[in-house]
């Protein structure tokens, strides 16, 4: 959540002017009254002026209080509508809360949250990238590729994207288009990227490659590369499994 400047600073406790309307709020999350806080807060962002509302949310954000946050911002909106000055702080709730899903790989949950988030804030670039992350974990991968697509049109250097452009490609069937997307996000530093790329490598069957950048993970990414490795083989199912029947992936395995 970005920082608020507000009038009364800093939400902490000890900075917080008392005859500020949040200043109950904040003295009930610090003695651990959250249910009492809860109450408090919905009272006063009923009806309160953006300002107010800001320093609020920001109260429960700095506590990482991220779902009471999200039921915060989303009563807000209920009872006031869209509020340009409070479109940002409600939308990134609403992002925190969906992150916080996908995370517990709840995300028939998440994406609700995401599409509202957009709804306020529609060209944030993150946002889109969550949704499409989001609908291809549920399979939807048409709509991931139209979402990873949005985003890379804002942002055309982004490994990041790059790499999730080439996991729906990758997971919808298009092993051999995933190869550059997986390889534009690996040479820019990302060792989850060059794990991508090395499956996609060995359902192509292109075996040299494959050998060349598992060098190139363990070079670059000694420690990860290879804990990444060691799982990946540990998986029968694993594409890579190829490579032990494969005399020139002999090396790796001595």
């Amino acid at each position: 959540m970005p920082a608020i400047d507000n009038t009364c600073g800093s939400t902490d406790n000890a900075a917080m002017d008392f005859d500020h309307p949040v200043a109950a709020v904040i003295l009930a999350l610090d003695a651990h009254e959250v249910p009492h806080a809860r109450l408090l807060a919905r009272e006063l962002a009923a009806d309160c002026d953006s300002q107010t509302m800001l320093v609020l949310g920001e109260a429960f954000a700095e506590r990482g209080l991220v779902s009471l946050l999200a039921d915060l911002w989303q009563f807000r909106r209920a009872r006031q509508g869209p509020v340009e000055v409070e479109a940002e702080a409600y939308a990134l709730a609403l992002n925190a809360l969906a992150v916080e899903h996908m995370r517990e790989m709840r995300f028939d949950e998440a994406r609700p949250l995401l599409l509202k988030a957009l709804e306020a804030l529609p060209q944030n670039t993150a946002l889109i990238q969550n949704l499409a992350s989001c609908c291809l974990e549920l399979g939807e991968f048409q709509a991931a590729l139209d979402g990873v697509n949005e985003a890379l049109s804002r942002a055309p250097r982004d490994p990041a994207l790059h790499e999730l452009r080439g996991r729906v490609l990758y997971q919808s069937g298009d092993v051999e288009l995933s190869v550059p997307e997986f390889t534009q996000a690996f040479d820019a530093g990302r060792a989850s990227a060059g794990l991508w790329l090395l499956r996609a490598l060995c359902l192509d069957a292109r075996i040299d490659e494959a050998i060349e950048d598992i060098e190139k993970l363990l070079a670059e990414h000694p420690e990860r590369g290879k804990a990444m490795l060691d799982l990946e083989f540990s998986d029968p199912g694993s594409p890579l499994q190829i490579l032990r029947d494969d005399e020139r992936a002999r090396p790796l395995f001595e």
